[in-house]
């Protein structure tokens, strides 16, 4: 099952260092991203996107790669390698696979000066790890597509005081 969550934090560079301990753990195998995008708007109002590319992107570009090196391989394998690539990406990207370019814009749109959020597309993981790295920077979860239980753990971790303290024991008892 693939999940969206939309985090906001209340500075800038929260999300990026977020992205990363959430890099680190794909790099260890406890999570696998489909797709991130980060936004921040600076202190001084300027909004910085940050796309990274999406899985349809990915695999357009690497089965585009291997049917023009299949198609050009005798004669010219680098080029035919580099214009099924290019031609892979391009279909993929249409698919939509990924983060609608136009939401990470819109919730940037709706960013205070100083403040960032992090978009993230997960098809697995192991929640606990994900949690806890989570739960080292306050934010606010703005958008998931989690089941309720692990939603307001989610919740909880990231923004304690959301909760009231009947909901943080509900949202513990569901989690077990």
């Amino acid at each position: 099952m693939t999940y969206t969550l939309v985090l906001k934090y209340h500075a800038p560079d929260t999300a990026a260092a977020v992205r990363a301990t959430i890099h680190d753990l794909s790099k260890q195998g406890l999570v696998k991203l489909d797709d991130a995008a980060m936004v921040s708007r600076s202190e001084d109002g300027k909004l910085n996107v940050h796309n990274e590319i999406d899985r349809g992107v990915k695999w357009g570009a690497l089965i585009g790669g291997g049917i023009g090196l299949l198609l050009a391989g005798i004669f010219a394998p680098l080029a035919g390698v580099a214009i099924g690539a290019l031609a892979g990406a391009g279909i993929g990207a249409t698919t939509d696979m990924g983060l609608p370019k136009n939401y990470v814009k819109e919730v940037g749109e709706g960013l205070e000066p100083g403040q960032s959020a992090l978009f993230m597309i997960v098809s697995e993981g192991n929640a606990d790890a994900v949690l806890a790295a989570l739960r080292q920077h306050q934010g606010e979860v703005l958008q998931t597509t989690l089941p309720p239980g692990v939603d307001a753990n989610l919740r909880a971790a990231i923004d304690p005081d959301s909760m009231s303290a009947a909901e943080r024991a509900a949202a513990q008892s569901a989690a077990y």
